[in-house]
This record gives structure tokens, sequence and C-alpha cells, in this order.
């Protein structure tokens, strides 16, 4: 009728957009401090891409830097398993093993390729770390201790071919 809407038309005047995916990378780094026994854990992350142009798409790197806060305390403490993961995708991005000194001014440090998850507005990354810390300088008996992060990166960035009209 003269002077009607479309219906589709009136619904994209009030339609608002949705919150922004979360993304902890956006400013390009972030830290977080973690408790590990009579330690605090730093978790350095972060890139050397621009997170405003990131889609699901993308695939961006992100590096992890693991450190103690702190003056060292009494003996040894490694890491002996690092491994970060994305349960949304059953994909394991990194799993290293081995033993790593983590005590001042010693730091763990990684990289890892985020994999494309095309139907996500962010994806979350797990970490799991585990640490040795020993009991008594030069004892050689350590305890156990595993810490768990994670990260989470959104997407901003529109994905190619996303919001466009079908050709035909």
């Amino acid at each position: 009728f003269p002077g009607s809407r479309d219906s589709s038309e009136s619904r994209a005047e009030t339609q608002e957009p949705g919150p922004a995916a979360e993304n902890e990378l956006a400013e390009g780094s972030t830290s977080h401090r973690l408790g590990a026994a009579s330690h605090t854990l730093v978790l350095d992350y972060w890139t050397n891409e621009d997170p405003a142009g990131w889609t699901p798409e993308s695939s961006p790197i992100i590096n992890v830097s693991v450190k103690i806060d702190g003056a060292p305390g009494p003996g040894a403490v490694r890491v002996t398993r690092f491994n970060a993961r994305v349960d949304a995708l059953g994909m394991e991005l990194t799993n290293d093993q081995g033993s790593f000194a983590l005590e001042p001014p010693y730091a763990y440090t990684s990289g890892f390729a985020l994999p494309a998850n095309p139907s996500a507005a962010s994806t979350t990354v797990l970490f799991t770390i585990d640490l040795l810390t020993e009991t008594e300088p030069g004892s050689g008996v350590f305890t156990r201790q595993t810490v768990l992060d994670t990260l989470t990166v959104g997407y901003s960035g529109e994905a190619p071919g996303a919001g466009t009209e079908p050709e035909g």
C-alpha cells in the first residue's frame, strides 16, 4: 500500500547491534595473575597482529609468557607441562613437556596459531600448566601443582562475505 513500510525495513530500523564479543587481546596484550602455592604466577599474552581485523576465519598468532612475580623463593620451580587447547573445536594447540626453569629471572615462553572458528563470535583457549616446586633448596623433593587459565579471543572484524547479498 502507498505510504506503508515493508516489514523487513522496519525491523532493520529497530534492530540494535548486539554486544561486542569479549576479546582480551583487543588492545594487543593482557596479563593474568594467578596464585600458585606460595608464588604468584603471571601470564602475559600478546600478539603482533591487529586484533581489530580478526574475523572467525582468522588464524592469529598468540604469544604467552609465564613467570613468577617477585623475589625468588627457596628451591627450584619448574614447568613440566604447558598445554593450550580449544575444547569447543576439540583441538590441542600445543603440549610442551619437559623441565623448564621458572624461578626469577627465568620465564617460560611459547606461541601458537589460534585456529579459525567460523561459526563463533569468540574462541576460548584453556591453558594447563603443571609446576614442580622444590620443598627445600637442593633436596630434590618436589610438590606438583596444576594451574589453569583461560584466554578469550573475540572477533570484531566481519567475516569475508558476511552481510552481503548473494549474487544471482
